[in-house]
């Protein structure tokens, strides 16, 4: 081909792009919008999908948040905290951010937002139908006068935000951790009763607590999976004893679980529990600086030895001459009585006496723990006791109450660390005196008192006296309230009778309960722990009942255990497969959960943290770590037995799936 030639082949080339330039730019100019508006529409439609499964998935957790609480909608207030509840889960799934429960449900809603919350009561479910307005992510305008409309997006209703209760049949363990103390005598409606209030018939608070406990046993006796046991408290709990008193009534011990400090750890609590340590005497001689430190054992002996020997024996003999013998049937105050009884003997030689120290009729010698076989053990113990009772009874330290068991002498992180490697060697158990409460039977006299309350061994004109009058002695004696002596009320545990629910129930309902003492909810929560520890359910469930008001001192105690972490060392315990593999607990809890039932007469609907906090304390802010579910109100026995049975149901909420709403 020439050059002529190939010069007009290429402008021939170079005219076809000039002639077609013009319609491809023409061609991408009316595609480009379309192109555009297309991709617009396919990422909002992405964004709306992506939005619309953000909606679903967080009403499906607010269904579910929903039917834990599960209040039917019964009222007004109850759907109102259905809604408050929903948009709480709703706003933390779309935003992260827990939802500020001091605000209004109108506030918790997002601008242009719609809530429902159904209830079924037939189907008993739940559906809740939740719908948002959401901005398009890019604007499509068709002119520039237009404005963009939102999109409303919600949840796919027919199978999102949907939940049906179900009953899960597993083994439970259910512990009644039950305040015996004095201020659950008070009535119904008295807001600021806090004492012993003995006349008020059927009208105490402890009343409807227990026909509480006996309805909700009465309706789960017979299923097989469901367990009961009951663990009562003032200051300790009380426990049954297989002895008998010296007046053939039966006996009852006290018992808290804590680790001791040194050297309170080394104390035979009960040795001591039925001895007189004479603290009005020592605390005179400290007064006048004769001694200067009750712990130090050189301020007793030798100087004081047969003094504090004879202190010990004196108590022994006013208790067989004012309490056991009466008991008998003897006549009050005949010493020849208790002799002919075979009772006491006469110490006839008194130089044995001059000696010893000790009183001229030597009663109960036939008891292993008579003083004047233990002078060993009293020599090496005696001034801790003297300690432990300044502690508990002389009113210079505000933060210790009347237990033993105290924020001087507990070791509360070794407590902590040894719940379960240690369960038996930090369960302390005493023998408590059959008698009224005053410190010449008892240096630990405050402790489980509401026994003596239930068989009058303890009444209203009792309370805070010092010295018991032989009118209150000749009563007690002549009503052989201590040869009747019934060891009620006292923990019952978990057994592997097949009868066990029954044979509980018949307890309780045989009992006549008069509370009465101080109030120690974290020695209850914590002797509960070896309870528990034995039971053989896999969910274990421990359920406080109480009025809230602990004493001064053991409030202190107990907001120190709840700061260390003490209910989560428990529930994480009961889960722990090394406990169970070592055989620190019995089995293996596959849940394990604290729930908190305040008795409160002006019980109403909490709804913000700050109301809680005010409420339950650190049991709201530390036990259950700000989550309100784990703690109740009641003010009544249906609004007891409700909370109850809405706890003992452990019912949860399972997903209706689409196409199955009608099955």
């Amino acid at each position: 081909m020439d050059n002529n030639s190939q010069l007009i082949k290429k402008n021939h080339e170079d005219s076809f792009l000039k002639c077609t330039s013009g319609a491809i730019a023409i061609s991408m100019a009316i595609m480009l919008p379309v192109i555009f508006t297309c991709m617009a529409f396919s990422i909002n439609q992405a964004y709306t999908m992506r939005n619309r499964a953000m909606i679903s998935e967080a009403t499906n957790e607010a269904s579910l948040a929903v039917i834990a609480i599960d209040n039917k909608n019964i009222n007004d207030e109850a759907k109102k905290q259905n809604r408050k509840l929903a948009l709480n889960y709703i706003n933390y799934f779309l935003s992260k951010e827990i939802g500020d429960d001091s605000k209004t449900d109108a506030n918790l809603l997002r601008p242009g937002s719609e809530i429902n919350v159904d209830y079924d009561e037939n189907r008993h479910e739940y559906y809740i139908a939740y719908n948002q307005r959401f901005n398009e992510f890019t604007e499509i305008k068709h002119n520039e006068y237009e404005k963009p409309e939102p999109v409303v997006v919600g949840n796919k209703t027919e199978s999102y935000g949907n939940t049906r209760k179900y009953l899960i049949y597993d083994s439970f363990d259910f512990v009644f951790i039950s305040d015996f103390s004095a201020s659950s005598t008070c009535q119904y409606s008295d807001v600021n009763c806090n004492d012993y209030s003995p006349n008020n018939n059927a009208q105490r608070r402890l009343d409807y607590m227990k026909d509480a406990i006996e309805d909700i046993i009465e309706k789960y006796k017979d299923y097989s999976q469901y367990q009961f046991a009951l663990v009562p408290y003032d200051i300790g709990v009380p426990v049954e004893s297989q002895t008998k008193n010296a007046a053939g009534g039966e006996n009852y011990k006290c018992s808290v679980m804590y680790k001791m400090k040194e050297p309170y750890n080394s104390v035979n609590y009960n040795f001591w529990a039925n001895k007189n340590v004479a603290f009005t005497y020592w605390s005179k001689l400290k007064k006048d600086n004769v001694i200067t430190d009750y712990s130090n054992t050189d301020n007793y002996f030798p100087n004081h030895r047969k003094l504090l020997t004879y202190f010990m024996d004196s108590s022994y003999y006013n208790y067989y001459a004012h309490i056991i013998g009466p008991a008998l049937g003897l006549e009050y105050g005949s010493n020849k009585a208790l002799v002919d009884e075979g009772l006491c003997t006469e110490r006839t030689r008194n130089q044995d006496r001059a000696e010893y120290g000790l009183h001229q009729y030597a009663c109960g010698k036939d008891i292993n723990d008579q003083p004047e076989h233990n002078r060993g053990l009293i020599h090496s113990e005696y001034a801790k006791v003297v300690q432990l009772f300044d502690y508990m009874f002389s009113g210079d330290y505000d933060d210790v109450h009347y237990s033993f068991a105290n924020s001087k002498t507990v070791d509360i992180e070794g407590t902590i660390n040894t719940l379960f490697s240690d369960m038996e060697r930090n369960t302390i158990t005493f023998e408590r005196p059959i008698s009224p409460v005053i410190a010449e039977f008892s240096p630990f006299m405050g402790m489980c008192q509401s026994p003596l309350y239930s068989n009058n061994l303890m009444n209203e004109k009792m309370i805070g006296v010092k010295k018991v009058t032989d009118d209150i002695y000749r009563e007690i004696g002549d009503a052989k309230y201590v040869a009747k002596f019934q060891s009620t009320p006292h923990l019952i545990p978990f057994s592997n009778d097949k009868d066990h629910n029954n044979n509980i129930l018949t307890s309780l309902k045989k009992i006549n309960w008069k509370p009465g003492g101080g109030t120690d909810t974290m020695t209850a929560l914590l002797r509960t722990v070896p309870v528990i520890a034995e039971s053989n359910g896999n969910n274990k469930i421990m359920i406080i009942i109480s009025d809230g008001k602990d004493d001064k001192g053991a409030d202190v105690l107990r907001d120190n255990f709840l700061d260390k972490g003490v209910c989560q060392a428990i529930t994480a315990g009961l889960r722990d497969k090394q406990n169970f593999d070592r055989g620190y607990i019995k089995s293996l809890a596959k849940s394990a959960i604290i729930y908190y039932i305040k008795l409160n007469p002006n019980a109403s609907n909490l709804t913000t943290d700050a109301e809680y906090e005010a409420e339950f304390g650190k049991w709201f802010t530390k036990c259950m770590n700000g989550n309100p579910i784990f703690l109740m109100e009641a003010k009544d026995k249906k609004s007891l037995t409700d909370v109850i049975n809405k706890v003992i149901e452990i019912e949860t909420g399972k997903f209706i799936k689409k196409n199955k709403t009608e099955s």
